[in-house]
């Protein structure tokens, strides 16, 4: 059965913003099917009780409601930078801590595979939240979309996490995510109806209307994170 292998971890990566795209957090996202969330869990432990993975950064996630695709899990490796993540994955591979990890999952199947790139933050880092509502859409100006959100952001806030990404592989009509999350499911939602009901999401809706195209939403909640 196919597994996260080396292949899938090292994936090449296109500047962004010239000068500036050294520098630019990154995320590594996983659609893994695992057995269940414990067992993930505790595979994912073997790997930080080694040293040598000291830096890497891991989120886990189960898919709660509306993710596409045959995947139970989301597995996030976070990424300061190009040359930093080349030089934690040259470290984990290595690692007898990987090599745990392989043998207690050998059971799973990895689904999927995309690189994001983080465009802004408008809260805290999305490892925080406990519960992250995942909106992925196709954006034709994102410049304009990053002040439209920013607006959004001043007048209405956000439950803990706003994240902005711009998606550099998969399918090819999703271009951004904007990621929402709090500390659980219902502080989560209970934002979104806040949020959906306010004026200044009606002029934010209005002002991307012609900008945007929403293509999925999917709610995931946090099992576990690991080396932040």
């Amino acid at each position: 059965m196919k597994k996260i292998t080396i292949s899938s971890i090292v994936i090449s990566l296109m500047l962004l913003l010239g000068s500036n795209a050294h520098a630019q957090a990154i995320e590594a996202v996983y659609g893994i099917k695992y057995d269940d969330s414990g067992a993930a869990k505790a595979a994912i432990d073997e790997i930080f009780q080694d040293d040598a993975v000291s830096g890497t950064k891991v989120s886990l996630y189960v898919h709660d409601f509306g993710v596409p695709g045959n995947a139970t899990h989301t597995v996030v490796a976070d990424y300061d930078s190009y040359a930093a993540r080349d030089k934690l994955d040259t470290a984990l591979i290595g690692s007898h801590g990987w090599a745990r990890y392989e043998l207690a999952t050998q059971g799973s199947k990895s689904m999927s595979s995309e690189l994001a790139i983080v465009v802004k933050d408008y809260g805290n880092a999305r490892h925080e939240a406990g519960y992250l509502v995942a909106f992925s859409m196709q954006v034709r100006d994102p410049a304009a979309y990053v002040t439209a959100l920013g607006k959004l952001n001043d007048a209405i806030g956000n439950p803990g996490v706003l994240r902005l990404v711009a998606i550099r592989s998969g399918l090819a009509n999703v271009t951004h995510a904007v990621l929402v999350g709090g500390a659980d499911f219902a502080a989560t939602n209970a934002y979104l109806d806040k949020l959906f009901a306010s004026d200044a999401y009606a002029a934010f809706n209005a002002e991307v209307a012609n900008n945007r195209t929403m293509l999925n939403v999917g709610m995931y909640r946090r099992v576990g994170h690991w080396g932040y």
